[in-house]
């Protein structure tokens, strides 16, 4: 296993619901870390660290898939929500600032998923502790995955602490942002197959 990448703070400043983050942040601290090469049924591993940035909570950058690969992810540890976000496809391309649907996707470990590539996905870890997922993508990404997702500075929701849980806030630079629906893996995953 390899030290892939690592995404520090400064990185995720485009994608951060408050960017003014002020004194007492380090810009160059991780707020992530990707090791490739985990086995033979997964590629990656992610490790989220816990805490927050003035109340968001630490998450992945987010991104879409520029070809139709699954992509499967699986949690080993942690607690953690997964933002799915389906785009409209209108006039034969993908609208980056229309969704047709969002999922915050609840996680105990061990549970798996599958994601087609119409969905943008983003990591939120809301526990005390790091975030370990796993996943099988190994066609890695280009640029064109991440751009939609910053272009809209960030993805359609922003996860935040709230009386000791978790709450989401709109990103208003979508147009007619639809309400997200809490679901498991498991419901997501018969969903999805239908």
């Amino acid at each position: 296993m390899l030290l892939k990448s690592t995404r520090i703070l400064e990185e995720m400043v485009p994608v951060l619901s408050n960017p003014s983050l002020g004194a007492g942040f380090d810009l160059k601290s991780p707020v992530y870390w990707v090791f490739s090469g985990v086995s033979k049924q997964w590629e990656n591993m992610t490790l989220i660290s816990p805490g927050d940035y003035n109340g968001e909570f630490p998450k992945t950058f987010g991104h879409y898939h520029s070809c139709t690969t699954t992509e499967r992810y699986k949690l080993l540890s942690g607690k953690g929500i997964l933002l799915m976000q389906k785009r409209q496809f209108v006039d034969d391309d993908w609208q980056s600032d229309r969704i047709e649907k969002i999922y915050f996707v609840e996680f105990l470990p061990g549970d798996e998923l599958d994601i087609t590539s119409e969905w943008g996905h983003s990591w939120s870890n809301i526990g005390n502790e790091p975030l370990i997922t796993l996943d099988n993508w190994r066609d890695g990404h280009t640029p064109e995955d991440y751009e939609p997702i910053e272009e809209m500075g960030g993805m359609g929701y922003f996860m935040v602490k709230k009386d000791g849980g978790a709450e989401f806030i709109p990103n208003t630079k979508y147009k007619d942002l639809p309400k997200p629906e809490w679901i498991t893996a498991k419901e997501f995953n018969r969903i999805n197959s239908l």
